[in-house]
């Protein structure tokens, strides 16, 4: 059988590609689609712009009230996927936004004026593969060969190549199908497929809309949520310490999920993801408790296996620099500001 992946593309081609489109998104995710002012910006405080994904960021803060009283604004714009908000990042239009780690690999590569500031680690696979009822497939190894749809440059992407890795294969071994995120599960229920690479939250919608599909096994993982900040935010000193503030309020909020189960699956998982309550209980109650914190030498080291991954098959520059990703100046400020908010974490 003929193995295919996708032609790679230069990043910067593909960041400006979508930031030719990042006006009308944001426009989209304004008063009337998603966007949300919680704090005014005016009477001279700064406003800080951020960019959510499923209100991922915006939600834990309002229900905890880790929000209440920052001496700042904050507007927040919904994403699809981190190469979307990229392009937002690229065009100036976001200070703060929230993605897996592949996409900063991107932003690296494309030069989008941005810093990784903190990450959520999870010991915990958030991601699944979930294969087509009848398709033999069980572990990664029986990937080689097989159409796998994935959305190319997302946190998808990197958790296919570290599984393919883990069994010593590459990406050049799988026919590969690159579709938007929202696209994968018709993907897979039209049996265009033989599997696809998805967020495990929504194995049980999959499933339900696939009759008979279900999640391989896979290895283990360290997963990573990325915060992540324009250079040009903190090279604002007011903007700086609003930054600041903003990480530190959104670690405290990180705690209320776990603190109040119930509440968070309806909210999150049953309001605004629209998914089953018990499917999405059964997920929650198998996900450790995290919170984010300063960038950490594990995050660093786990990015430059994912480069050599993308690098190896000619979807990431070879020579990239992993540390481009960091402000090692801001990671010792919030640090110590991190050891004086929770001196016992």
């Amino acid at each position: 059988m003929r193995h295919r992946r996708p032609r790679a593309r230069r990043p910067s081609l593909l960041i400006a590609g979508l930031a030719a489109i990042v006006a009308m998104l944001l426009a989209a995710c304004g008063s009337g689609g998603g966007g949300h002012t919680s704090s005014s910006g005016g009477g001279g405080r700064v406003t800080l712009r951020v960019g959510d994904q499923g209100k991922v960021l915006q939600l834990p803060l309002s229900l905890s009230g880790a929000d209440r009283g920052a001496p700042y604004g904050l507007t927040y714009s919904t994403f699809a996927d981190g190469p979307h908000m990229n392009a937002a990042f690229s065009a100036g239009r976001l200070d703060v936004g929230y993605m897996g780690d592949t996409p900063v690999l991107f932003a690296n590569a494309a030069d989008a004026g941005v810093v990784a500031i903190a990450v959520q680690a999870s010991a915990v696979n958030t991601q699944t593969i979930i294969a087509r009822a009848g398709s033999g497939i069980h572990t990664p190894a029986d990937l080689k060969g097989r159409r796998v749809a994935y959305t190319v440059g997302t946190s998808l992407h990197g958790y296919l190549l570290n599984q393919l890795a883990s069994v010593g294969l590459n990406q050049k071994d799988v026919i590969s199908v690159n579709v938007p995120v929202t696209s994968l599960p018709t993907t897979l229920a039209a049996g265009k497929v033989d599997a696809v690479v998805y967020s495990r939250m929504y194995a049980a919608a999959v499933a339900r809309q696939s009759p008979g599909a279900y999640e391989i096994q896979t290895h283990p993982l360290p997963v990573y949520s990325v915060l992540l900040a324009s250079k040009a935010a903190l090279k604002d000193p007011a903007k700086r310490a609003a930054v600041r503030d903003y990480v530190l309020r959104l670690s405290r909020s990180s705690a209320w999920p776990k603190a109040n189960p119930d509440a968070w699956v309806q909210k999150y998982f049953v309001d605004q993801l629209k998914q089953d309550p018990v499917a999405a209980r059964r997920y929650f109650d198998s996900t450790p408790a995290s919170r984010y914190r300063p960038i950490s030498p594990a995050f660093v080291e786990s990015q430059r296996v994912q480069a050599r991954l993308l690098g190896d098959v000619g979807v990431l520059p070879k020579t990239l620099d992993v540390n481009n990703e960091l402000d090692p100046g801001f990671n010792a400020e919030l640090t110590a500001a991190f050891a004086k908010a929770f001196p016992a974490a």
